[in-house]
């Protein structure tokens, strides 16, 4: 069976590369960095897959010696130090091979990011301890148990105090109270008794036949 491309991620850091080959169960892992040209070699585990990407030229120049690479049972990581600290504009400038060439955006960093520090976001400051990468995906699904335990903290709470504060904003039971409290209003001065001998406006049902009444007076 012929080799397969493969499809690699890529982000990076004023210093470093990082270059991803997301793929289970890899073995027979080959990296090599020679005069700028960049070659991936792994087979799959239990299976007849084979992927290798030969010689492809990187953007700019890198430190041979400083760039680390790692493998585990999810993935092959690059770490590529970069001679300048310049932003590249891509990971290579063979158009052939961009359709390969995705961006990890999980680790990307714009150069004009204001919360970017200039420290790598791995643990242990760069990928020279990669075991780290499995805790931080993980941790990351902690996310939602953090959110659900904050939530659920809420139920811990004696909802009848809750209540009771929440009747002084302005709600709260009705009660004979409320009626005592209408008749204070009631006496308040400068406003209208709410008891007025006078009544409220008759209803228009009222008021026409009023006025039909006066009219047979006048006839």
């Amino acid at each position: 069976m012929p080799e397969l491309t493969p499809t690699l991620i890529w982000a990076q850091r004023a210093s470093k590369v990082f270059v991803t080959f997301e793929q289970l169960g890899t073995t027979d892992v080959k990296v090599s960095l020679t005069a700028g040209l960049f070659t991936l070699s792994a087979n799959v585990k239990d299976s007849d897959k084979s992927y290798k990407i030969e010689n492809m030229p990187l953007w700019d120049e890198i430190d041979e010696e400083g760039s680390t690479w790692f493998q585990n049972d999810r993935a092959v990581v690059i770490s590529l130090k970069k001679n300048k600290e310049e932003w590249w504009d891509g990971l290579t400038k063979e158009k052939s091979l961009k359709r390969f060439i995705k961006v990890d955006f999980a680790k990307w960093c714009d150069e004009d990011d204001k919360e970017y520090t200039g420290e790598d976001s791995f643990p242990g400051g760069g990928y020279d301890e990669m075991g780290g990468m499995g805790g931080m995906m993980g941790g990351m699904g902690g996310m939602g148990g953090m959110m659900g335990g904050g939530m659920g903290g809420m139920g811990g709470m004696d909802m009848d105090k809750l209540m009771a504060g929440m009747g002084g904003m302005g709600g709260g039971d009705f009660d004979g109270d409320d009626d005592d409290a209408l008749d204070d209003i009631d006496h308040l001065p400068g406003l209208p008794s709410l008891a007025d001998e006078d009544g409220p406006p008759p209803l228009e049902d009222d008021a026409s036949k009023a006025a039909e009444a006066e009219l047979e007076e006048v006839d």
